[in-house]
């Protein structure tokens, strides 16, 4: 490795592969403009990123380096060196990632072009979309899709509860959050507190499936001494402690009746009492609520009140699965490899490409719950730092044997037959829908590649899917 001390020119990192493919390339990078970092393989790479920071400036790899790959190293670098351009190798050609954005460069030889190339690319960054105008930039406001408050996500589901939670800033209506065990309802309430005028105040969270129907009462209302056996002490409950702020019901839909009237009434005349107390107390809470459960059917069947339903259900946000916004996976598996390995003061692992290709295609069926746990196993269970697909548990593993495109069975033919274009157009369709339409997934378990995919659904009159 050159060592960078007192250096103040743009930094270029080569990272090789097991074949010496760039062993030589140092040599033809004028030292007039640039310096050179060699290192011998991605974790190396990766580890010198850290150590440079933000004065590495562009990164040289193969897409077909062995161990993670250029895709599976970009995959790792655009979290630690964001301002870094990625310059990737490909029998094709060269391309660039730089910002978010893949630019074509075939048609140039790298080894012959190789001072122009970088210095052009140099160029761009310092017009304006790099290194140093990306400092004086101002943050990206919340429309930037990919993070707001504690929620992480940039699908087209997550988009629009970014969008409800702005609608909400000004406003104390209450709010119904449903969705799956799992998709982060309390994060989701948590963000409404935290960007509205409530937030100098408390968020105080109950389960209410969690504790024991004869306790509810007592957890939200408070009590009075001796109105129980073991109230041995007078207690404020939650919608004391939450005055002025925001109460969080999670899993309404487990109280029963007559804690359910009792909600009403308080919602209705904003007062309450405490068990075995009969003076009434005036209270200033916002109501988020949450349920995985469909309350629309506990109505109809008489399990949940339609009244207190109604009252609850002013603004209602659907928090997707994860299986239905996988553009997300990515992420969150970004966001939680670096903060649980920060808790646990390791280093981010390395995951081999096809790890990383199985974790981006399992349906987590405990959503971003499962997500989480998953990570925290890894890290505990790959203490040497390195992810491959055997020490994925056995459901990830399972579920990738069991992908559609092994064994294919046809149904009978009907007597006039049926043409190869309809079968292989119900074939890709049913695999779009399997995928939630996300394409890349979709190619991958066709086994083409996307263009070809993109050229049939032009073909079949889907192209503004």
């Amino acid at each position: 490795m050159v060592q960078n001390k007192g250096n103040t020119k743009p930094i270029v990192l080569i990272v090789d592969d097991q074949y010496q493919t760039f062993r030589s390339l140092p040599r033809l990078i004028s030292p007039d403009v640039f310096l050179s970092i060699w290192e011998p393989d991605e974790q190396e790479g990766l580890k010198a990123l850290k150590d440079q920071g933000d004065k590495v400036r562009i990164v040289i790899i193969d897409l077909k380096s062995s161990g993670m790959g250029g895709g599976g190293f970009l995959h790792w670098a655009r979290q630690i060196a964001p301002h870094a351009a990625i310059l990737i190798t490909s029998p094709l050609g060269p391309f660039l990632y730089q910002g978010g954005t893949f630019y074509d460069l075939s048609g140039q030889t790298l080894k012959h072009n190789i001072n122009a190339i970088l210095l052009s690319i140099v160029q761009k960054m310092d017009r304006g979309h790099g290194h140093e105008e990306n400092k004086k930039r101002p943050p990206k406001s919340n429309k930037s899709k990919e993070r707001f408050g504690v929620i992480i996500g940039r699908s087209k589901g997550i988009n629009k509860i970014y969008d409800l939670i702005e609608q909400l800033r000004d406003s104390s209506a209450t709010v119904m959050i449903q969705g799956e065990s799992g998709t982060g309802k309390e994060l989701v309430a948590q963000t409404i507190h935290q960007t509205s005028a409530r937030n100098n105040h408390a968020f105080v969270a109950i389960n209410c499936g969690a504790i024991p129907a004869n306790l509810i009462e007592s957890e939200l209302f408070g009590h009075e001494r001796g109105a129980f056996t073991t109230a041995i002490h007078q207690r404020k409950g939650k919608f004391e402690i939450a005055h002025g702020g925001t109460l969080f019901l999670d899993e309404i839909g487990e109280l029963d009746r007559e804690l359910q009237v009792k909600l009403l009434r308080v919602l209705q005349e904003r007062e309450f009492q405490r068990v075995g107390g009969n003076k009434s107390y005036k209270t200033d809470v916002r109501v988020i609520a949450a349920t995985s459960r469909d309350l629309r059917s506990a109505v109809l069947a008489g399990h949940f009140r339609d009244d207190l339903f109604y009252r609850l259900n002013v603004v209602p946000i659907n928090v997707p699965p994860l299986r239905e916004r996988r553009e997300d996976i990515s992420l969150l598996l970004d966001h939680f490899f670096h903060k649980i390995a920060k808790d646990m003061d390791r280093s981010v692992p390395i995951l081999t490409e096809e790890a990383t290709r199985f974790l981006l295609d399992y349906s987590y069926p405990g959503n971003v719950r499962e997500l989480t746990n998953m990570v925290e196993r890894l890290l505990v269970t790959c203490p040497d730092g390195r992810i491959t697909t055997h020490d994925l548990p056995d459901e990830v593993r399972e579920e990738a044997d069991q992908a559609p495109g092994s064994a294919v069975v046809l149904k009978e033919l009907p007597d006039g037959g049926v043409s190869l274009q309809e079968v292989e157009k119900e074939l890709i369709l049913k695999t779009l829908k399997m995928t939630s339409w996300n394409k890349a997934a979709a190619a991958r378990v066709l086994g083409i590649t996307r263009r070809l995919l993109y050229l049939r659904l032009s073909e079949y009159g889907f192209s503004s899917q």
